[in-house]
């Protein structure tokens, strides 16, 4: 196939694509979009099209670059009880995304739900990625409440927060804080540094401090430098009690503050 596109020879790697289908061997999508994006670029627009349709049809993955295409070849399909892979599903609503069509993204998702289809990791990541981009988060968890239940995503929450915390949601991402801090996993305690960096990253060390103590009532250690720089940033916004209290709890830990801070506790 890839020696035909490179020569040219459209026609007869298209051949090589159906015949591979037809076979059950798959092109990965890449391979594909090369050829289709091959078929476009001299003219032949409408084979490009059939060959699309071909491979969604015969539940092959594509990239999508006709989005308004791939849908009407899906929805017939869903209409007809046949249904692509949980790839081909994945690239649409994430494509879906990327052009801001959540309602559709999510319309999308509840199709592959329902066809019996599991998401993958990547459905997951995809999703978050671009509802929390438009802090949609309501939307969001509706959607993994449906989502979950048919294939679990262990860090599922984590990655909403984090997300959230990465376009600038943060308060977004704190009142979802209690869904990782259930266990006191490695995993969480990460997700919830990243949520007081971002804290400090916009100037509220208070919020930081906040995560801080919900982590010590679920019996997780905060990292001991974060939460110094923590303190000090405390100190100067004269917060000094919270500050104080938030050291003395790694105190009380056996947990030894560094000279500066030791300092100033003296």
């Amino acid at each position: 196939m890839h020696g035909f596109r490179r020569e040219g020879k459209l026609s007869e790697a298209c051949e090589v694509v159906t015949e591979m289908i037809r076979k059950g061997f798959y092109p990965s999508p890449v391979e594909i979009n090369l050829l289709i994006q091959s078929l476009c670029q001299v003219g032949r627009t409408g084979q490009a099209k059939r060959l699309m349709e071909e491979c969604l049809r015969k539940g092959c993955a594509v990239n999508v670059d006709d989005l308004d295409a791939a849908l009407s070849v899906l929805d017939d399909m869903y209409l007809n009880n046949k249904h692509p892979d949980e790839v081909t599903y994945t690239t649409v609503i994430d494509a879906l995304g990327r052009k801001g069509r959540l309602n559709e993204a999510t319309e999308m998702t509840k199709k592959m739900l329902h066809s019996g289809l599991l998401p993958t990791p990547v459905t997951y990541r995809s999703l978050i990625h671009h509802f929390c981009q438009q802090c949609r988060v309501d939307d969001l968890l509706k959607l993994m409440e449906k989502m979950l239940p048919k294939k679990n995503c262990k860090t599922a929450y984590n990655q909403v927060i984090e997300k959230l915390c990465c376009f600038g949601h943060i308060d977004e991402a704190y009142k979802l804080l209690g869904k990782v801090l259930r266990t006191a996993s490695r995993v969480d305690a990460n997700t919830c540094h990243v949520l007081m960096r971002s804290y400090l990253k916009h100037g509220n060390p208070l919020g930081s401090y906040r995560v801080a103590c919900r982590m010590f009532n679920r019996n997780v250690v905060p990292d001991l430098k974060l939460c110094e720089e923590v303190s000090k940033k405390l100190i100067v916004q004269q917060k000094l009690d919270e500050a104080d209290r938030l050291m003395l709890r790694f105190v009380e830990r056996g947990y030894v503050p560094s000279k500066d801070k030791q300092a100033a506790f003296g």
